[in-house]
């Protein structure tokens, strides 16, 4: 066989061991929950529950670091994430092969060293996965995502740990071993609902099968050390399917692509989760500690004190609300009601950021002609009402296409994010409606764009762009309406009468 052919066989056996390992979880967690749920297959019970069980939790650690080697920007995240769950799956190896049956097994074990290697890993490879696909999160998303891990730490703390702790018992270090396992999956699911908290409440596909295997792990954990510690939660293996559940989530994972799982800022307008998230875990905290005092003598204090909480809420939302209102009112044109300058200098930055081939955006700049001429023949308030006329038409003629703009006396500006064959069509709707004939006096626009990001990357370079090309039209005399941007093919759009009021 030729070196040719040898490299031609490394993606084909590539592809055989993904297929391997596909069938391997998926297969494997199906029979041990067949088996566990079900009652299925108990003549094979040794196997299932040991050998096959453990095969399919290492071959979720193997898949994570096939991933690594695919993808050189998140390697060192799923080596790490690969490693703890290599490291759990050997735990469990050294379970079945000494601790399982044994009534003189020591604890701890090296089957405890192996677990609890789990989260120290997990956690540092979680951490490099955000930092990997991580985009300019702004400071009110990183605080969101430190308010929910608190939050859900405070919960695990009242309703896991102080159980457990209550419940533990032994030498001091069966006692700290007992105890690392709740603090680790407290950790654990504070991590990952601070993560997604990071994206928004919005994880996509990638993020949420990763996480979501996380959160199984912990609530399998928790449910295992319930059980142990004579908690009302029913005896057997029912448990370890979850387990399995948890390792396929982790797989699976793997095999989506990189680029669905960014971690991006907001849009500006999209914010409520400002407000919403510390008052929801501000309310969980009034819930906690009224359930703490609740049967303290000092009950009405305790009363007192969540009812000032609540009002605390109460107020922010309420000073949300008044922010967003004036907000609105100082990024709106006064005359026209069309957005503003300023609107539009944040939109343009916004749209900069998102922008890609795939989905591109354009900006249009607009000056009228011969609105000088009708001002000092009509007079200013005559003017006025053309622009309100004008301002109307243009957000008519843009619709849901994208956001229209008045930024200075005669100035208008467009920015669409539709469909890129529609812009050159609502350009020309938008020209169209800043046209108008009164009594000899046309006023007509001319217009020039900026593609973002194929000509234009940053606001400044798109504002420049389509400044230069909108005077090298004004300089032509014509106005375009058939191509957008390029005077030597524009022609003259037909004049709009106006109704004077």
């Amino acid at each position: 066989m030729g070196a040719t052919d040898h490299v031609a066989d490394k993606p084909k056996r590539a592809r055989l061991l993904r297929h391997a390992l596909a069938f391997l979880l998926l297969g494997g967690t199906a029979v041990v929950a067949a088996h566990d749920w079900l009652g299925v297959g108990g003549q094979f019970h040794v196997t299932i529950a040991g050998p096959l069980y453990d095969a399919v939790v290492l071959g979720a650690g193997l898949a994570c670091l096939i991933r690594a080697s695919d993808y050189k920007r998140e390697r060192s995240a799923w080596v790490l994430i690969g490693l703890a769950i290599l490291s759990w799956g050997a735990a469990e190896v050294y379970w079945t092969a000494f601790i399982e049956g044994n009534p003189s097994a020591p604890y701890p074990s090296p089957a405890d060293i192996g677990y609890l290697a789990f989260y120290p890993l997990a956690y540092a490879g979680l951490a490099q996965l955000v930092r990997a696909r991580a985009h300019e999160i702004n400071w009110r998303l990183w605080m969101d995502g430190a308010i929910a891990a608190l939050g859900t730490a405070a919960l695990g703390a009242a309703f896991v740990f102080d159980f457990v702790s209550e419940k533990a018992t032994g030498t001091p270090l069966e006692v700290a071993t007992t105890l690392a396992y709740p603090l680790g999956d407290i950790a654990m699911v504070s991590m990952v609902i601070g993560v997604i908290a990071l994206t928004g409440w919005r994880p996509g596909r990638t993020w949420s099968l990763l996480l979501a295997g996380l959160s199984a792990l912990v609530i399998a954990d928790i449910a295992f050390t319930l059980q142990s510690t004579d908690a009302t939660l029913p005896g057997g293996d029912w448990i370890n399917p979850i387990y399995l559940i948890a390792a396929l989530c982790l797989a699976a994972a793997v095999w989506q692509p990189a680029e669905a799982a960014e971690i991006t800022s907001p849009r500006r307008g999209d914010r409520r989760r400002e407000i919403v998230v510390p008052a929801v875990f501000a309310a969980v905290m009034i819930g906690l500690f009224t359930m703490q005092y609740i049967s303290a003598a000092s009950g009405l204090s305790t009363v007192l004190w969540a009812a000032t909480m609540t009002a605390v809420i109460i107020r922010l939302a309420m000073s949300d609300k008044e922010n967003k209102d004036l907000l609105e009112q100082v990024r709106t044109d006064p005359l026209t009601g069309l957005s503003n300058r300023g609107r539009m200098q944040v939109d343009l930055e916004d749209e900069c950021e998102r922008a890609s081939e795939e989905r591109p955006a354009v900006l249009y700049l607009f000056d009228l002609n011969g609105f000088k001429r009708y001002n000092d023949t009509f007079g200013h308030p005559a003017g006025d009402e053309l622009l309100i006329r004008l301002g109307a038409a243009l957000r008519d003629a843009t619709g849901e296409d994208g956001v229209a703009y008045r930024i200075g006396g005669d100035e208008f500006c467009l920015l669409l994010n539709c469909e890129e064959e529609r812009f050159d069509e609502v350009a020309r709707n938008a020209a169209k409606a800043l046209t108008a004939s009164e009594k000899g006096v046309e006023v007509g626009a001319s217009w020039g764009k900026a593609a973002i990001p194929a000509e234009a990357s940053t606001p400044s370079a798109a504002l420049q762009l389509a400044d230069v090309r909108m005077y090298a039209q004004k300089e032509s005399r014509r106005v375009a309406v058939s191509s957008p941007g390029d005077p030597t093919e524009a022609v003259r759009p037909e004049a709009i009468k106006l109704e004077r009021g």
